[in-house]
């Protein structure tokens, strides 16, 4: 993803600015920013690669779901052609969810990052460091927003397995859609604080890696081959999402325990849990290595869907797809003051 950081002219002031007139300065200069053509084009570019990208993987999603919650027979990166095979077309059913949450993510980040980016530059925040700061910081909110639909597509990839082994009659939520409408909110934001970790976790990372990546590309890759850049830019991008989801994954792995039970826990058939309570049983019954039971699952599809959207952005660029908006952007004088 593009670090979209827009120069930032600080006001002069004898005295500190209060809390809420940087806020509104931040929320003003990342108004400023999102007009930009520019942006505008790569924000819509990145939410439609993300939802690409996700629905190419969403497999392995279904898999990994299923591997956390521990089904003893789905419980490996190699049962995924069992899994296909067993569900089917209803493989895809909860894909909508991830598909929408792409695109609504999309959004909140290029907008929100570039608030943050502001905000943080306005409290001091060193340029080197920022990237990590406003990456957690939109993360987070981005977690709290993204649980409903998380939740309802946890259920959904779930219910195939249930229906097949009897434990349920009939599904639950038979669309992305039913489910997002009459899910009660305890079920919907059951697991919110261990996803919202999670997302913070994972996007203070990415950006902070890709942030440096892009420096140095920009400072010492005057000299590399084109083919060279995209091998680079693109697993480069690959890889700083592979560490970013090894070093959450164990919050991962517990809000995908909680979102699993959260069905029962919210009609009252288990004791709902608590995210320290979830990490204390994961621990006591696997120990630490047991947070990261699922892992290969959850590395492959970060793979393929960084290296989809990696591959899909690097496409965009050289078939000409940011022309237009680049000239536009040139037009209207952002492309003097705004990186894209």
């Amino acid at each position: 993803m593009s670090n979209a950081t827009s120069s930032v002219n600080l006001m002069s002031a004898t005295a500190p600015m209060s809390f809420s007139e940087v806020c509104r300065q931040a929320a003003f200069q990342a108004s400023d920013s999102m007009t930009d053509a520019l942006v505008q084009q790569q924000a819509a570019e990145g939410a439609t690669l993300r939802a690409a990208a996700a629905f190419v993987a969403y497999p392995l999603d279904v898999l990994k779901t299923q591997v956390q919650a521990g089904h003893p027979q789905y419980n490996r990166l190699l049962k995924l052609p069992n899994i296909v095979k067993d569900y089917r077309m209803n493989i895809l059913k909860g894909y909508p969810g991830v598909g929408v949450n792409a695109f609504i993510m999309g959004g909140l980040m290029f907008g929100g990052y570039r608030f943050f980016d502001n905000f943080w530059q306005l409290n001091g925040v060193p340029d080197y460091w920022r990237p990590a700061v406003a990456g957690a910081s939109i993360g987070m909110i981005c977690g709290v927003v993204a649980t409903p639909l998380e939740q309802v597509k946890t259920v959904m990839a779930l219910q195939e397995a249930w229906l097949k082994e009897g434990k349920i009659t009939q599904r639950i939520y038979p669309s992305v859609v039913q489910g997002a409408l009459n899910a009660p909110a305890k079920l919907k934001f059951y697991a919110a604080m261990p996803l919202m970790i999670r997302t913070g976790l994972f996007d203070c990372q990415l950006f902070f890696y890709n942030s440096r990546l892009r420096d140095w590309l920009a400072t010492s890759g005057s000299d590399i081959s084109p083919s060279s850049r995209l091998a680079i830019s693109t697993f480069g991008f690959m890889t700083a999402g592979l560490i970013g989801a090894t070093v959450n994954y164990p919050f991962d792995l517990v809000k995908g325990r909680m979102m699993a039970e959260a069905y029962e826990a919210s009609t009252g058939v288990k004791t709902p849990s608590t995210m320290i309570g979830t990490f204390r049983k994961v621990i006591a019954d696997g120990g630490v290595a047991g947070l990261f039971r699922g892992l290969p699952t959850r590395s492959a599809l970060h793979a393929t869907v960084w290296c989809v959207v990696g591959i899909g952005r690097e496409v965009c660029e050289r078939v000409g797809v940011r022309d237009g908006a680049r000239k536009r952007s040139a037009e209207q004088g952002h492309s003097k003051n705004l990186s894209a």
